[in-house]
């Protein structure tokens, strides 16, 4: 298992970013990584909650959310994957008061499929991973933005 962090400071109010997070089934509306996305479980927020995702790439994801801290913590597990070498992974996105405002932060847990040969895999496949986490994170604060004074947040 290989892991990584990013992280980025922002301005936007933990109603924002959090609201962003818990529309858990249309990240799609939001990220330039997916084409599509949709809840696969009855649940659609909450531990539980599952999506499924169609990458741009034209691999498939299927995400069950494992930990949530309203306004806080959301951990979610890649099930399944398509046309990506990853087994398995795991990725908690965190919400953190900072001097600035907030940081925001992504830890990803993944193990690259191949065995052996997946573990020679896992360096090649960090750094591009966690390349597009960071531009995940650009895009969640991206659409936090967006939700700034709209009768979204309620």
């Amino acid at each position: 298992m290989s892991n990584f962090t990013v992280s980025r400071e922002t301005t936007q109010g933990r109603d924002e970013l959090w609201a962003v997070l818990a529309d858990f089934p249309n990240i799609a509306d939001w990220t330039a990584g997916l084409t599509a996305s949709h809840a696969t479980s009855e649940r659609t927020s909450g531990v539980g909650a599952q999506r499924h995702c169609d990458l741009s790439s034209g691999g498939t994801l299927e995400e069950t959310v494992r930990e949530w801290d309203e306004g806080h913590t959301l951990t979610i597990s890649i099930d399944e994957v398509t046309k990506v070498p990853l087994k398995r992974a795991t990725s908690t996105f965190r919400i953190d008061k900072s001097a600035k405002g907030h940081t925001i932060t992504m830890e990803t847990d993944f193990t690259p499929k191949g065995g052996p040969f997946g573990r020679l895999l896992g360096p090649v496949l960090k750094p591009l991973l966690k390349k597009g986490n960071g531009g995940l994170l650009k895009e969640w604060e991206a659409a936090a933005d967006s939700l700034r004074g709209s009768d979204t947040l309620g």
